[in-house]
This record gives C-alpha cells, structure tokens and sequence, in this order.
C-alpha cells in the first residue's frame, strides 16, 4: 500500500474580464473533479485517476466558493449563475494516480471582475492615479464622451466646490459602465465593499447609493496636478481616503495573486469582437495593467527551488507566479470550423508582453467549460450551430421551461477571424449566448473542452 508523503499545494487565482464566464469556469472544473471520469476529463497521459476526493473549508477570511448553488442555478433556474459579487476561495484536497506519494491540494480564488480597474492603484500614489485617470479620460475618444462633463468642471477652478465635483465624477462612472467601459476606478461605484452590486440604469439613478470611495465620507477622485497644488486641502482630504481604499480593497487582491503559484486569466474573445475595438483595446491595457502590477515569473533562484519544492516545507516553498493560463472562454459559441482561430486571436492579443516576463511560463488555450451548442453544416458564407439562443430576434430574453430548453434550434454566428481587424465596429460580429447545457444528475458534469488540459498545466 502506497503511503502519501507529501502534499503538493497549489494556489490558483482565477480572474477574468467582463463577462468571461469565471463561476462557470468553476463550476464545471469542480463538477469534473468530485465525479472524475478519464474518459470525459482527461488528465497527464489520459489514463489518470482521481481519488478521494475531499471538499475542504476556505481559509480564514474567506468565503466559501458556493459550487452547489452555481450548478442548481443553471440546471433548475434557467440561467447562467449569478455573478462574483465577494471574493471566495474553493478548497479540495484528492490523489492523483500518476502522483507516486503525493497527494494534491487545491486553492482556488475567485475575484469579482470589477476590481481589475483598480490594480493600477497598486504602484500608484493618489497624484499618480490621479494622472493616470486623468489621461484616459482625455486622451481616449470613448472614455472623453463620458467624461465631458466632469472635466469642464475641472477647469472652473474659481467657482469650482468638492459637493458637485464629487457628483460629476461619479456620473463619469456611471456613464462609463453604462458604456460598457472596463475603467471604473474606484470599482466600489459598481460593486459596493459589502458585494452590493449598483444595477441603476442611467447616471442620475446610478450615483444615489454607490460612491467613489468606501463611503459617503471617504469618496475622492482624480485631481489634476494644478488643482492639487491650488487646493492642498482637497488633496489632504482624499489622499488619506485613497490609501485607505488601497489597504482595504487593492492590496488584499493583489497580495492574494502573488501569493499564487498559478493564474488562470480569462477572456471573452467573442465578447470583444461584438463590442467593436474599443471594448478590445479596454481589456488588452486591464490585462497589461494586471501583468505590470503582478510582475509574474520566477528568479533564477526561485527556478532552482522549484525544481526541489517537493523536499521544501510547504510554509518556505516558492509561492510567486511562475505559470498563466490565459484562457479564451465560450468556445462553443464559435462554429468549430473556425475554433483553432480563438487561439491565435487570444495569442495575438497578449503574447508580446508576456514575452517580456523572464521566468514565467504561458500557455493560451480556448475553452468552453460547459459545452451547449452543437455543429450545422455551414458553408463558406454562413456558419450554423444548433443550441438555444438566451434571446429571440427582437432582442427579448426568453422565459423558458427546463423541457424547453432541451431543445435544439438553428441560428447563426459570424465566422471567427484568423487575426483581429485592424478596426471594426460595434456589432459587426454576432455571437449569440446561449443557454447552458448541464444534465440534471449532479454525478453527471458537462461537456467541456480544453478545461482539463487547462486544470493539467496549473497543476505542474
């Protein structure tokens, strides 16, 4: 009988862009590894094992990942889950059978999507965020639309008061989330520290009871360097304010990524083909930004403790960075003729600045963690697949029964680029969601793709 010696401990955050289908994710991978079959979810050569399998509770602070409630919200309710709205982490501890003494344990991090906007205040004083949002605003077409306003208010400096300063930036928020825009920073306008999500629908009804800040008390916002200087009482009051968001909600965040040993990073390419090339180049420069302030890779030092980690006491083992998955989810939403072109768009996207992190090791994968479409015969002009599409042709969601949404109908999608325009426009690509596909039967987890060869590579 083999005796396992050694637990080989393996910190994964999970993040994502808008939309790119994180509890998903989640869900589906931990629905493979409590009810593993290797004919379904194969791991390393294709013929390994999980065993003993033991769902753990999160570490202190933290809240459980709630795997149960995700998996009966789309089997019975029609939809897929809610999104993150609080950090929380899924714990499993189980042997794999090509693992000789070892047995694994799991940690994975889920964070809501809106924080990605406020890494960059990682590296930054108040003055330097202050420029850095300043910029964006000015220099960007998009982000200058929405922002107008608060920017002429800016230049009234002799009539100019913190009450409707306050205001007008937050109705920029507003406006930019309603916009689709990724850079609402501080993220807590859109979802509260308490995990209160804002769903107003215009920037009147937006800006009643979320703030640019922790609180009603402790709101700023950017301040040019002329104002700081001309107002050093203003910069007194939210400097102070903005340290105190960076320790309460950025630096728990990104200190719990370094401290991973693996990321997944995922992204929405068909999402950013719908929303045109400015909803690209938002996400492109939040996963800079997150690279930048994340610093991942390893030391030559660190590649040589590594490479003995299982000789090291799991309290002094290496714990930075040293593998990414970037990920390019919903693949069953492109026809398969154009699949292998999801990732050559995700590696056209992010691979020359990963490039640049000496130590790290990348892998760019498509996915679809739960698989709810079908392929058509489609021709050179028109690509077909067979699901349920979550909305009919006028743009309503439809309400349907679980018998329902067995069934199958044709629809089209756009055929997938091999490489990404050098401009389109909103709407140019279609790619309609779809209801989820996962059985009934709890022991019987979905369809997938890609998703065990993404677990197999965090693993390593």
């Amino acid at each position: 009988m083999l005796v396992n010696l050694n637990t080989v401990e393996r910190r994964i955050g999970v993040v994502g862009t808008y939309a790119s289908g994180k509890t998903v994710f989640l869900t589906s991978l931990i629905n493979h590894l409590q009810e593993h079959d290797p004919e379904r979810f194969r791991l390393g050569e294709g013929t390994v094992m999980v065993r003993k399998f033991q769902e753990l509770p999160p570490d202190p602070g933290w809240v459980a990942f709630d795997y149960a409630r995700h998996r009966d919200r789309i089997v019975n309710h029609g939809g897929w889950p809610a999104k993150t709205r609080d950090r929380s982490q899924y714990v499993c501890r189980f042997e794999r059978s090509d693992w000789l003494f070892s047995d694994a344990l799991l940690k994975f991090y889920d964070m809501p999507g809106e924080r990605i906007a406020d890494t960059v205040m990682a590296a930054k004083d108040y003055a330097g965020w202050s420029d850095h949002v300043l910029d964006l605003l000015s220099n960007d077409a998009d982000y200058l639309t929405c922002s107008r306003p608060y920017l002429n208010q800016l230049q009234q400096r002799a009539d100019l008061t913190l009450p409707p300063l306050l205001s007008a930036y937050r109705q920029t928020l507003a406006r930019l989330a309603l916009a689709y825009k990724p850079y609402v920073s501080p993220s807590t306008f859109l979802l509260s520290s308490e995990g209160k999500l804002n769903k107003g629908t215009s920037p009147a009804s937006m800006e009643n009871d979320f703030f640019s800040g922790l609180s009603a008390e402790r709101e700023f916002v950017p301040l040019p360097a002329a104002l700081r200087q001309a107002h050093p009482d203003w910069t007194a009051q939210f400097s102070p304010r903005y340290e105190s968001y960076r320790q309460q909600i950025v630096f728990p965040l990104i200190q719990t990524l370094k401290a991973c040993h693996a990321l997944i990073v995922l992204v929405d390419v068909t999402m950013l083909l719908r929303g045109g090339v400015g909803m690209y180049n938002d996400n492109r420069q939040l996963l800079l930004d997150l690279l930048d302030v994340l610093s991942p890779g390893q030391s030559l030092l660190g590649e040589l403790l590594s490479r003995v980690e299982i000789l090291i006491p799991r309290t002094i083992r290496p714990s930075w960075i040293r593998k990414i998955a970037f990920v390019a989810t919903k693949l069953d939403q492109v026809h398969q003729d154009d699949q292998d072109n999801m990732t050559a768009l995700l590696r056209a996207m992010i691979e020359r600045p990963v490039r640049n992190h000496d130590g790290l090791s990348p892998l760019f994968s498509n996915c679809s963690a739960v698989v709810s479409t079908e392929k058509f015969p489609s021709t050179d002009r028109q690509r077909w697949l067979l699901g349920l599409p979550v909305y009919d042709a006028a743009g309503n969601k439809r309400r349907l029964t679980r018998e329902d949404r067995a069934k199958l109908e044709k629809f089209v999608v756009s055929p997938l680029p091999s490489d990404w325009p050098a401009n389109w426009a909103e709407g140019e690509y279609s790619f309609p969601d779809v209801y989820p596909r996962i059985p009934p039967r709890k022991d019987c987890p979905p369809d997938q793709l890609n998703l065990n060869r993404i677990l197999d590579f965090v693993m390593r």
